[in-house]
């Protein structure tokens, strides 16, 4: 919880307990409601309960045409299908294309199946809306039906479905990560290129007398038009990346302390770096530096010998930040400051909470400038590389690292009109 004399800046209140919130927090504080999704639970709890059983099954895929951050849905697959008590039936299964809105030329036409004038012919989005009814709507995984949702919002449509089963999830015997290939091999479904791979296995599972139940519904959140106009971003990114003790050897034992403190404030406005902060911190812990540090960071013995101390650093990075409007801290992973959290509590160091939410740019790098091959997030020198930006300075070293990361803040801001906002912060404390 946030400490009394800490102040509360962009309030909102609960809906619910009335209590006031600081505007990073997603959750109220104090009773754990969420801020955009209120009325929408309260929908969701009400059919969680009702007992009533599903009688039709809508099954929903399609194929995107992209074009840098934006998809858009070209080719949709509709597959309706009735169920009763001994037996199901499809009763209606369509393909159609989508005439473009968002991106006029199909991107990429080599590898697509639909042709350009298939594309000028084709039926507009909301025009697809009268083929969808029933209890409820199967997509492949939740990525695809948030990109439904971001559809109907880019058309100014009212989404018409509101909550659906994600197959990926509730597939039996699975951790939740089986692509439509696997589920296909795993079922033992042949593939065939016309078919309609996930009425196919959908289809099969209720041949196994597989149950699709209410316990399995997710929503589909859109947003309030309220909240929606509140996410202007944050007006100031403060990139941090610590430097640590380290030891060549793995030991879960060695207790890792913070040598390096540096961060530069990048204002989205006038995009550019307008404040920069930098100390070499004493470590007490393990004070003698290993050579493999050294070899690594760059740091010298000297430089953390007449370095301060972590909780003076603290006060002063507190009182750098001072004055800056709107602003979140970023950076490359998790580590940086659940690192500082942990060093922290073994040192009775106070964090406030500003201390304690932050941006990791690895999560919510653009998937368009990812590389599609690779599962994982990127590392600092892919993401630089994705964007076309040689490694600047000395790896490992902090303050070239967080000049490093700025710079593809800035390309990310600048070539790509991307928007850092509250919907991206994660959090070092339990919300």
């Amino acid at each position: 919880m946030i400490q009394n004399d800490e102040k509360v800046e962009y309030p909102w209140d609960c809906v619910l307990c009335s209590q006031q919130n600081a505007y990073f927090l997603k959750k109220c504080q104090y009773c754990g409601t969420v801020k955009e999704q209120f009325c929408q639970q309260m929908k969701f709890d009400y059919l969680q309960n009702d007992n009533q059983a599903f009688s039709e099954i809508n099954i929903i895929d399609f194929e995107c045409n992209r074009a840098e951050d934006r998809r858009e849905i070209l080719e949709l697959l509709i597959c309706k299908l009735k169920l009763s008590e001994s037996d199901y039936n499809v009763v209606f299964s369509k393909q159609l294309i989508i005439k473009p809105y968002l991106i006029p030329l199909i991107q990429n036409p080599e590898y697509s199946s639909i042709t350009q004038e298939q594309a000028d012919q084709g039926v507009p989005f909301q025009q697809t809306f009268q083929y969808l009814s029933g209890d409820i709507y199967i997509f492949e995984n939740k990525e695809k039906a948030r990109i439904y949702l971001e559809q109907c919002q880019y058309c100014n449509l009212q989404c018409p479905i509101t909550k659906y089963i994600e197959l990926r999830r509730v597939f039996p015997n699975s951790n939740g990560q089986l692509t439509l290939n696997a589920m296909m091999k795993e079922l033992k479904i042949p593939y065939q290129s016309d078919c309609f791979a996930l009425a196919e296995v959908v289809s099969e599972l209720l041949e196994r007398a597989y149950k699709f139940e209410l316990n399995m519904l997710q929503t589909l959140k859109f947003p309030i038009p309220e909240e929606e106009a509140r996410l202007q971003g944050f007006d100031n990114i403060i990139i941090l990346d610590f430097e640590a003790t380290c030891v060549r050897e793995s030991d879960k034992k060695y207790l890792q302390e913070i040598i390096e403190f540096p961060a530069q404030v990048y204002n989205v406005q006038e995009r550019k770096v307008t404040k920069e902060f930098q100390k070499y911190i004493k470590p007490v812990e393990n004070p003698i530096l290993s050579e493999f540090c050294t070899e690594l960071t760059g740091i010298t013995q000297q430089q953390v010998d007449e370095g301060i101390l972590l909780e003076q650093a603290v006060d002063e990075f507190i009182e750098f930040k001072k004055g800056l409007q709107k602003c979140c801290i970023l950076t490359c992973g998790d580590y940086d400051l659940h690192l500082l959290k942990k060093e922290a509590a073994r040192k009775g160091i106070p964090i406030s909470r500003e201390l304690q939410y932050y941006i990791n740019i690895k999560k919510v790098f653009p998937k368009s400038l990812r590389n599609p091959k690779d599962p994982k997030d990127p590392c600092m020198v892919e993401m630089l590389k994705l964007c076309g930006l040689d490694l600047l300075g000395r790896h490992h070293s902090g303050i070239d690292d967080v000049k490093n990361i700025t710079r593809i803040v800035h390309y990310l801001i600048n070539e790509k009109n991307f928007q850092f906002d509250e919907r991206m912060v994660s959090y070092t404390f339990k919300l």
